[in-house]
């Protein structure tokens, strides 16, 4: 492959999803690129699969650098015509109220006080009911899937989400103690959570000009890195943006996982064309140390509802094998999903990574 960009003629249903998306004359680039770690232009194809949200562009190759093992679509939309691979009602910038059923509160409060006795937030516990109530909450929230987002505090506090959609974690960090502020591509989902929260939403990305050197004590990007064009970019500015010592959490979707690797195109998290980057644990370790970080883990997050949206989308291709009708089924896929956990091949990577301090 070579780097180049090319403009595609759009079919009939395409042109009507411009028309909604970017205007019936807006053109659909993609771009052949250069590995997006090291720079090699020695790729060799890992699979093929199709936008199965718009339909936009036909269908896109994930390609694995020879000389890294980078993972990345290639050809790619541009930065100016991603934007019309993205429904008007793409799930994470859809301005929903969350739910308030008995149940979530009771989680939510023994939550936090799981994260006041075991992550540092404020204030700190005191007592024996602070302390029962902890027990509690680690008892009722066993599973890596529902701890994903816990991130250990550091004072004085303050927390940066970038991809921050409807801003629901920025909401509940702010209930938590953190001071928190969020960035995200989308205009229209940073005006929502403004008007509904009160907390400040950059437009944009990183770098970000009203985004100041050190002046965060934690980044987190839910699965959002996987949507950048130039992910080392995205990482380097999370640390500059971070004091010394401060954190970076982040999600990702592992291309290394057995769900990947049993369903393949129809693998729910590839995602085609949105996500950009496909991570192992290999490849995502060594973008964050190459762009100074010390990854403190990276744990493996299963998720059954994310395992039966594979077996649907097999199952639309006509591909019904019994042991994905099986997996079809909530506990089986619970089961699953938790196997996968244990042995480091789940869907989702969860990574924590320091600012090295005295920097």
């Amino acid at each position: 492959m070579r780097a180049g960009t090319k403009v595609l003629d759009a079919a009939p249903r395409q042109a009507e999803l411009l028309s909604e998306n970017g205007g019936p004359d807006t053109p659909v680039e993609l771009e052949t690129v250069a590995c997006l770690h090291c720079g090699g232009n020695d790729f060799e194809p890992v699979i093929t699969g199709r936008d199965r949200q718009t339909g936009v562009g036909g269908d896109f190759t994930v390609a694995s650098c020879v000389a890294c093992g980078l993972q990345f679509t290639n050809p790619r939309p541009t930065l100016r015509s991603i934007g019309l691979f993205y429904p008007e009602k793409y799930r994470p910038w859809d301005d929903r109220e969350a739910g308030g059923l008995l149940r979530g509160k009771l989680h939510r409060m023994l939550e936090r006080s799981v994260l006041r006795a075991d992550y540092g937030y404020p204030p700190q516990p005191a007592g024996v009911g602070a302390r029962l109530s902890a027990v509690l909450g680690r008892l009722w929230i066993r599973r890596s899937r529902q701890r994903m987002t816990w991130v250990p505090f550091r004072p004085p506090g303050r927390l940066l989400d970038f991809g921050c959609g409807r801003g629901d974690f920025l909401a509940k960090m702010l209930a938590c103690g953190w001071q928190v502020e969020g960035v995200d591509v989308s205009p229209v989902a940073a005006a929502a959570v403004e008007r509904r929260t009160g907390i400040r939403v950059h437009v944009g990305t990183l770098p970000h000009a009203h985004v100041a050197p050190q002046s965060f004590d934690a980044v987190t990007m839910w699965n959002s890195l996987e949507h950048v064009h130039q992910p080392r970019e995205t990482v380097r500015a999370a640390r500059d943006v971070l004091r010394p010592g401060g954190l970076l959490a982040l999600s990702v979707p592992n291309i290394d996982s057995w769900t990947f690797r049993r369903f393949g195109p129809n693998w729910w998290p590839l995602d085609l064309p949105r996500h950009l980057t496909h991570f192992t644990p290999a490849t995502l370790g060594r973008l964050l140390e190459a762009e100074g970080f010390r990854v403190l883990s990276i744990d493996h997050i299963g998720r059954a509802g994310m395992l039966r949206k594979s077996v649907h989308q097999a199952f639309a291709t006509g591909h019904r094998p019994p042991d994905l009708r099986r997996l079809n089924h909530r506990w089986p896929a619970e089961s699953k999903a938790r196997w996968t956990e244990r042995t480091q091949q789940a869907d989702i990577m969860r990574a924590l990574a320091e600012r090295p301090a005295g920097e």
